[in-house]
């Protein structure tokens, strides 16, 4: 067969590939912040490469003017890393874009790749990562508000419990090791709250907000109690209820479901059975503490339930309650029972 010849199957290869390339779907371009954004992910990698380059440099020089070579070369890291971080910048300005954390300036992010590249030196000096240990409650409180945005399905709380007990009964405390009980395995996610000042609480995990008790004899007295219609009427929506007040701003306050309500139980204590943020300062004895605002305190009283908005459908006239002494749900009628209340607010 002649040359010719062979090379028809190729051409027609070559056709039909061709076409199928104009036939694909267009791949979107990046955006002019995409861009930015890449080129800042790209461009502090190649700092801290930089700055390690220059470490490893000075560790491994003999040179008598090794110091002021690596003065010298860390000096050019930084130059470098300013003109490509505002080049960017500059770019999609042009474009008439935001990079995506314009906000944040070449010199914060270069303090942050700076600390860590000072803590990697340590490190490989044998003195250990001392600021992830640092690092990691604020890490796990991330994660948690990360995966709360991310991921609805995934937000159940860890129980809080991290002991084990013997099986058969007597109370004793074992090893958690291999038992396969909570204490053991500590499935769900990590508890994450902030104290946003002005009187309220967020659940980083589930995104709720949580009115803060007081002791002050006010509508926030961790003592108040109600009965379930009051619960809705005087205390969210009375003439001082919290709703007609506009509580730290907002007017959507309400009572909890059953399943919010119990999302605040951490049952590796008791007493309350509650995180240590909603048990802050309160100092309760006889007579109350009128100096526990909700503004520099936090309480959660272990002498009652708290009612949930959550109705029991076999029997519509009593509501669930929860108890922070132990952690335990209960019931009340109605009608006729008064516990106490913590409003809530946002979440799904």
């Amino acid at each position: 067969m002649s040359n010719r010849a062979r090379s028809f199957p190729r051409a027609a290869a070559f056709v039909a590939l061709w076409c199928l390339l104009l036939s694909a779907p267009a791949v979107a371009k990046p955006t002019a912040e995409q861009k930015c954004q890449a080129g800042k992910n790209r461009a502090a990698g190649a700092y801290a490469r930089c700055l390690q380059s220059a470490e490893a440099t000075l560790v491994t020089s003999s040179s008598p003017m090794k110091q002021t070579k690596y003065t010298t070369a860390v000096t050019k890291c930084e130059t470098n890393f300013a003109n490509k971080w505002q080049s960017l910048i500059n770019a999609a300005t042009k474009a008439g874009a935001t990079c995506l954390d314009a906000p944040l300036t070449n010199a914060q992010f270069k303090k942050v790749i700076d600390d860590h590249s000072d803590n990697m030196t340590s490190a490989l000096n044998g003195d250990g990562l001392d600021d992830c240990v640092a690092a990691l409650p604020q890490c796990q409180s991330d994660l948690a508000a990360c995966l709360a945005s991310t991921l609805p399905a995934a937000r159940v709380p860890k129980t809080g419990q991290t002991s084990c007990y013997d099986p058969t009964g007597t109370g004793t405390g074992i090893s958690c090791t291999g038992t396969g009980q909570d204490g053991d395995l500590q499935k769900g996610l990590v508890r994450s709250y902030t104290d946003n000042g002005d009187g309220t609480i967020t659940d980083n995990l589930t995104g709720l907000i949580w009115e803060k008790k007081s002791d002050d004899g006010s509508i926030h007295d961790k003592d108040t109690q109600y009965t379930w219609s009051d619960a809705f009427g005087v205390f969210l929506n009375g003439p001082a209820g919290l709703n007609t007040v506009s509580f730290a701003g907002h007017n959507d306050w309400r009572l909890p479901n059953r399943f919010e309500l119990e999302s605040l139980v951490d049952l590796g204590q008791s007493n309350p059975s509650i995180d240590s943020i909603f048990n802050v300062n309160c100092g309760a004895n006889s007579s109350g503490n009128p100096g526990c605002l909700v503004a520099n305190c936090s309480c959660t009283s272990v002498d009652t339930y708290y009612w949930s908005s959550t109705a029991i459908v076999l029997i519509p006239n009593f509501a669930w309650n929860v108890g922070f002494n132990i952690g335990g749900v209960n019931s009340g009628s109605i009608q006729f029972d008064v516990y106490a209340v913590r409003a809530v607010r946002g979440g799904l």
